[in-house]
């Protein structure tokens, strides 16, 4: 009876190092890079890729909380948000003006503008670290290119990367890095509203909700004629705020035709 048990102990053993040993090959030929740094640690081209994410996450929540922009100049505050002003005039019962027609490349150049400093020092300490060991890391000079497209931020590092390892070596052109994102819609639908203060002093938003299912527009009128937008992806928390002024009244006028 000993024995027996013995033996489907061992059995047991077999079995759990061959389920280990298969999930390990799953993880290691499926391209899940998150998933197999659980069990080999992190890559060094996923360390340089992660000196591009983190500072993009940051960038762009302060890009979507702040109308666009990094660090604004013409804003109004609302809920201790500096919201850019995107369409703006102070001149009584005019139209406003479009202070970023190209409000697309105004957001992909403020971002590569924000993270370029942080991504460049991170690749650095990076290198030196893995230089220290086995690993030997070089690049040159990194270049940094921000897109927005459909569902997606795109960061693009241009730096020759090698990496060495004893007698094995990769090189990269670039290291790529995508980050799921609305902004390219939220941009897309914030100049739209724009033109149409531009031209109409004033924007429908309820097309835009109809149009899209998954967009929630809010449209909140403040007291100096300023009014903030905020666009919302009902799947996820992400937001767009930015702010309009546009035919505003001066204090004090009164209507005449009210008293007729």
């Amino acid at each position: 009876m000993i024995k027996n048990n013995q033996k489907r102990g061992q059995v047991a053993v077999f079995i759990i190092l061959g389920i280990a040993i298969l999930i390990v090959l799953v993880i290691l030929f499926s391209g899940n890079k998150d998933f197999a740094s659980i069990f080999l640690g992190k890559s060094p081209l996923q360390k340089m890729e992660e000196c591009v994410s983190g500072p993009l996450e940051s960038g762009l929540e302060l890009i979507e909380n702040q109308g666009g922009s990094i660090n604004p100049e013409n804003y109004y505050l609302y809920k201790d948000r500096k919201v850019d002003y995107i369409c703006f005039t102070d001149e009584s019962f005019q139209k406003c003006v479009m202070q970023k027609p190209l409000l697309k490349e105004s957001v992909e150049n403020e971002l590569e503008d924000f993270i370029r400093a942080d991504v460049v020092r991170c690749l650095e300490n990076e290198r030196d670290a893995l230089n220290r060991g086995t690993t030997s890391v070089s690049f040159k000079d990194p270049k940094i290119e921000v897109s927005l497209v459909p569902n997606d931020v795109i960061v693009v590092t241009e730096l020759d990367l090698m990496i060495s390892k004893g007698e094995s070596s990769e090189s990269y052109k670039s290291i790529r890095v995508d980050k799921s994102s609305k902004i390219y819609d939220f941009v897309v639908v914030a100049l739209d509203i724009a033109n149409n203060e531009v031209e109409y002093g004033d924007a429908a938003v309820d097309k835009y909700s109809f149009l899209d299912k998954s967009l929630r527009v809010e449209k909140l009128k403040q007291g100096d004629e300023t009014t903030i937008y905020i666009l919302s992806d009902r799947g996820s928390d992400e937001s767009f705020y930015f702010a309009i002024k546009s035919i505003p009244i001066p204090p004090g006028w009164v209507d005449e035709g009210v008293f007729e």
